[in-house]
């Protein structure tokens, strides 16, 4: 059965294609519009502005409602099962977030109050809880629009065909940028304000470029030379430009996240594999020491800062102790979304002034959503982006085409997650966005039935 599968496979790569009709390449293309917004979002400091993030959040918004304008789409929306708990998830954490801005807080959870003479609430930012409100609906706008993208195989294959595409090209500016002198740091940011923040999203974009060149690389293996390099080269080319901006940013967790995901990814699809053909070739060997050696000497910046880890793990060792703290004032509903800054700035001594004066994050995504959040709040949105990852991983292996593109979307989130422990890359909201993008097509493709 699998040998006739693979001839039928064989055959259809071979069989020359019928002419696409004008309405089909249009519906191609209209699905380039998310991918490529975000990624000019992410040149533009990830939207990292008051003013930008609102704007941002509307267009996020907007863009769903253009799209359930369509009965069809909604009705595939309606197909999705699971989706009534990750409603009541998110709707537990705006619940939260509402509740900290009208329960009167007491002296011990918010003293800011009792400086202030007067009765507070919770929350000690009342207006930037309501913009961390409408940036919350946001995400949750661009989930549904990533669903939207995934509710359909054929469609969700052409959204990860134009990640992967225009990923390289938002690469290669983002290498002409760092060689025109065009970024904040000598560090290549990718358009960011940070060159970690680059490395999450050149991060996540190594892991599913990966998965594409695995799959391409089985579906032309049947294919002469020239056919087979005229297919391979896109993914191949927007790798090595996403690879090359991964390791300029010189992220040193940047670049182990990205590693471990892309172990996961490989280890989960050799392990799918009926059966396990491992063929090396010595030209295979010279290609894996080039490109080692490559790597290695572009890897110089990073191994520059290697020297650096024990000053920059004290730094964040006091930045967390101080915000943990911060956390067991007010465990259960926080200090309010939003609140670090005016946390941050109470929290401030003459020991610690140095380190804390001008951070705008607590580099560590699990204690700011403590912090802010608290227990009420935090956990149900651990757990909402716990149930959306292990239902797509689930349902993986049920799916009849696409395994190894689901692959890497749900081993792609594994660099957020790892890197998030060390750095800030989501309270840009671009990098967010495009996140929560990822996560809603990876759970409506894995549930995709032909």
């Amino acid at each position: 059965m699998a040998s006739r599968q693979a001839r039928r496979r064989h055959r259809r790569l071979l069989a020359p294609r019928a002419p696409a009709s004008a309405g089909t390449r249009w519906r191609r293309l209209a699905l380039a519009a998310a991918p490529a917004g975000l990624y000019l979002t992410h040149l533009a400091a990830g939207a990292n502005q008051t003013a930008m993030a609102q704007g941002f959040s509307l267009a996020l918004a907007l863009a769903l409602c253009a799209a359930l304008t369509r009965p069809r789409v909604r009705n595939e929306l309606a197909e999705l099962g699971f989706v009534w708990p990750l409603l009541g998830l998110f709707a537990t954490v705006l619940a939260v977030a509402l509740l900290t801005l009208y329960l009167p807080a007491s002296p011990a959870s918010a003293p800011v109050w009792a400086l202030a003479g007067a009765p507070g609430v919770l929350t000690i930012n009342r207006s930037a809880t309501w913009l961390e409100i409408v940036k919350l609906c946001g995400l949750a706008s661009v989930f549904a629009v990533g669903c939207v993208h995934g509710a359909r195989g054929e469609r969700a294959r052409t959204s990860i065909d134009w990640i992967v595409l225009l990923g390289g090209v938002y690469a290669a500016l983002s290498i002409a940028f760092f060689l025109a002198g065009l970024q904040v740091k000598g560090r290549l940011s990718g358009g960011f304000l940070s060159a970690n923040s680059g490395a999450t999203v050149f991060g996540m974009l190594a892991v599913i470029t990966t998965a594409f060149l695995l799959r391409q690389l089985r579906r032309t293996a049947r294919l002469d030379q020239g056919d087979r390099l005229r297919k391979l080269a896109t993914p191949a080319g927007s790798l090595l430009f996403i690879a090359t901006c991964l390791v300029l940013t010189a992220s040193r967790m940047g670049l182990a996240a990205t590693g471990v995901s892309i172990l996961v990814l490989l280890a989960w699809d050799l392990a799918s594999q009926r059966k396990i053909r491992i063929t090396i070739r010595p030209r295979d060997l010279a290609l894996a020491a080039a490109a080692l050696a490559v790597v290695g000497v572009a890897s110089i910046p990073m191994w520059t800062r290697v020297d650096e880890l024990d000053s920059d793990a004290t730094i964040r060792g006091l930045i967390f102790s101080t915000h943990w703290n911060a956390f067991l004032a007010s465990p259960v509903f926080g200090h309010g979304l939003g609140s670090f800054n005016d946390v941050n700035g109470q929290t401030l001594t003459t020991e610690n002034y140095s380190v804390l004066w001008s951070i705008r994050a607590a580099h560590n995504v699990y204690i700011q959503w403590l912090e802010e959040a608290g227990v009420a709040g935090a956990l149900p949105m651990f757990a909402l982006v716990a149930a959306i990852t292990l239902i797509s991983a689930l349902h993986v292996s049920k799916m009849r085409s696409g395994k190894t593109l689901a692959r890497g979307l749900v081993a792609s989130s594994a660099v957020v997650l790892l890197h998030g422990t060390t750095d800030y890359a989501l309270q840009v909201p671009s990098i967010a966005a495009f996140w929560a993008f990822l996560l809603g097509l990876q759970f409506a493709f894995t549930q995709w039935r032909s």
